[in-house]
């Protein structure tokens, strides 16, 4: 079974035994399974081959110092971008359901679950803004990404710690492939979908993006991400703590 078709179960029947209102129920389930979309089915980390490590390390023998992680596809400011995925967390205070699909989304990745340390992180400085779309199938959007990807990153927007965004086409609009933040904000503010922003932390490192800009690109680009970041152009509503019934 591929990560999405898992996300479809696990998350449906959290959401169910929670009974959640149907419309807070599909927003979920759809958004979380398409965290696990990346242009086809993903296979998480097998522990077993980790299990003997330490075994192997005690009797002195050399190990390998590589390990394998689900890679996705999304995209940045219209271009691909590769990522990892590696920590996923919560807002403790959360509804119930928002915790259970966040920790079905760690379990799919087989990331590392953050209970209580993510909790401070929603609509703070030190995250950044993912979009999943609910009802169109496409890769997320990432707000920023290292320019280059690796030691000699000079992009001081970046961050590898998202807030997770929920995008749904609207009814009667013709869903297209969103690329960027700034296509995915002028098709809210043009009514053709709707951004609703969840607790959903997770921890996303960026290990590629296609091409380097130049610095005075980058100055450039940072001016115009600090003003988007202090002058939103469209409302975003909030799933937050005490707000179950949506």
């Amino acid at each position: 079974m591929n990560c999405a078709a898992y996300f479809r179960c696990e998350v449906l029947r959290s959401l169910w035994n929670r009974k959640l209102t149907l419309r807070a129920a599909a927003l979920i389930f759809a958004g979380v399974a398409s965290i696990g979309i990346a242009y086809g089915a993903l296979q998480t980390q097998d522990r077993a081959g980790l299990d003997s490590i330490p075994d192997e390390i005690a009797a002195g023998r050399k190990v390998s110092p590589r390990v394998s992680l689900p890679l996705q596809v999304g995209f940045f400011n219209g271009a691909t971008a590769l990522y990892i995925t590696p920590e996923v967390g919560v807002d403790p205070n959360a509804p119930a359901a928002v915790i259970a699909a966040a920790k079905q989304v760690a379990t799919g990745f087989n990331s590392n679950f953050i209970p209580q340390n993510f909790g401070t992180l929603p609509n703070s400085p030190a995250v950044d803004d993912i979009f999943v779309f609910t009802n169109f199938t496409q890769g997320n959007v990432l707000a920023s990404a290292p320019h280059p990807a690796g030691p000699a990153n000079a992009d001081t927007t970046y961050s590898p710690l998202w807030q997770v965004s929920l995008v749904s086409w609207n009814s009667g609009r013709q869903p297209r492939a969103l690329k960027s933040q700034t296509d995915i904000l002028d098709a809210a503010s043009a009514g053709d979908v709707t951004v609703e922003k969840t607790p959903i932390i997770v921890e996303c490192s960026v290990i590629f993006t296609p091409s380097w800009r130049s610095a005075s690109w980058i100055q450039s680009y940072e001016g115009r991400r600090k003003s988007r970041r202090t002058n939103r152009r469209s409302p975003v509503n909030c799933i937050a703590a005490g707000m179950a019934d949506f």
